[in-house]
């Protein structure tokens, strides 16, 4: 197989992954074939140094198969002592960096983690600035070829990769934050806190869920113009035509994901949009009618939470539930920490303690809890509270 078609064939489960018609073990053993190494692990962070920084995501894979138990392992005992950690995360977005750079010489002598038995030491790191000031972090294993060296067809085909890894995470991230991870493509369209449209292969539109159509109608930066998606400023528009062009391409062609920004000239906030093609399986005898996804964030759509509510039901302080609602909201802890006037340092531990309080470890599970409040009344809250 040509290093065309294996790119191909990796873009096309990266697709299916994002819309979770494919776990990442997928597209992960394709790219270990294709890079020709050992194995791949990929992780979402966030915070810049430890103890702060977090893991929200991890996933090893060697050869065909995910290694749980290196995941487990590595997070367990290694990954607070990993020497490397806080210089991955001070790497320049899409830097690719061999790992023995990233340890000093006495380090790579004595680190358990560079001397482990991971095979990385001759791979890479790479660092991708993430959602929401989360950092993707890919580390690359060691080469398969004679002697572990690496040659440029290898370096060059991670590098065509990363965009695409990127999207990939942003899509997840997308999803996940709607509350729509590894949903159907009609559970998707059902989505309250999410603008979805489905287009078919010649970019009209087939469906939109009711935010999609608010803003279609409003006017309020895209719009339906005879059946298909368009922009309201000329640049945006040229630039969304480009987009669709590429998630939609002739058959036979390979398609591609994107994201773009989008004006309103009535709003100082841009609409955040992303387009993703619906995999194309078994096309030739069954097309499937909806050929690209096209998700819309709205930063003034955030849900609004009654930071009240979420106190009562969580059991926390007001301080605690206004900082558990601003998470939800999508503000970062750098934002959180300039609106309130506290370092970051202080607003972390102040999550951590309502981490330990409600029984959870990671950020996302917060922001579920409380956006699974969004629409409950205090009334209806107590009409549902048991009597004694």
């Amino acid at each position: 197989m040509s290093r065309q078609n294996q790119f191909d064939r990796i873009l096309g489960t990266l697709h299916e992954a994002a819309l979770g018609e494919v776990r990442w073990a997928v597209p992960a053993s394709l790219i270990n074939e294709a890079v020709r190494t050992n194995g791949n692990n990929l992780g979402i962070l966030h915070g810049k140094l430890p103890p702060d920084v977090e893991v929200s995501f991890a996933r090893s894979c060697y050869g065909s198969r995910r290694r749980r138990d290196y995941e487990v392992r590595y997070l367990t005992h290694f990954f607070h002592r990993d020497e490397a950690v806080p210089r991955v995360m001070s790497l320049p977005d899409g830097q690719l960096t061999p790992i023995g750079q990233l340890y000093t010489e006495a380090e790579r002598k004595t680190s358990p983690v560079y001397n482990g038995s991971l095979k990385i030491r001759k791979g890479f790191y790479v660092r991708l600035d993430g959602v929401g000031g989360s950092s993707i972090v890919w580390c690359i294993a060691e080469s398969t070829e004679p002697g572990g060296d690496w040659h440029s067809t290898q370096t060059r085909m991670i590098e065509r990769l990363l965009p695409h890894l990127r999207q990939f995470v942003r899509v997840r991230a997308i999803l996940a934050d709607a509350g729509a991870l590894d949903s159907s493509l009609a559970e998707v369209l059902e989505s309250d806190r999410l603008g979805v449209i489905q287009l078919d292969h010649r970019a009209g539109i087939v469906a939109a869920n009711d935010r999609a159509l608010g803003l279609l109608k409003r006017g309020g930066g895209l719009s339906d113009r005879g059946g298909f998606l368009n922009a309201a400023m000329r640049t945006d528009d040229a630039a969304l035509q480009r987009l669709l062009a590429r998630a939609l391409p002739p058959y036979g062609a390979r398609a591609s994901a994107g994201s773009m920004t989008v004006g309103r000239p009535a709003a100082p906030t841009r609409l955040v949009v992303h387009v993703t093609p619906v995999p194309k399986r078994e096309r030739e005898f069954r097309a499937r009618r909806v050929a690209a996804l096209v998700l819309i964030v709205d930063p003034e759509g955030r849900p609004r939470l009654d930071a009240g509510l979420v106190a009562e039901v969580l059991n926390l302080t007001p301080a605690e539930s206004r900082l558990a609602t601003l998470v939800a909201a999508g503000r970062t802890v750098r934002d959180i920490a300039a609106m309130t006037g506290r370092s970051e340092g202080t607003v972390r531990w102040h999550l951590k303690k309502i981490f330990r309080k409600l029984g959870i470890s990671r950020q996302s599970d917060l922001v579920r809890r409380v956006l699974s409040l969004e629409g409950l009344s205090r009334a209806d809250r107590r009409r549902r509270a048991p009597t004694a």
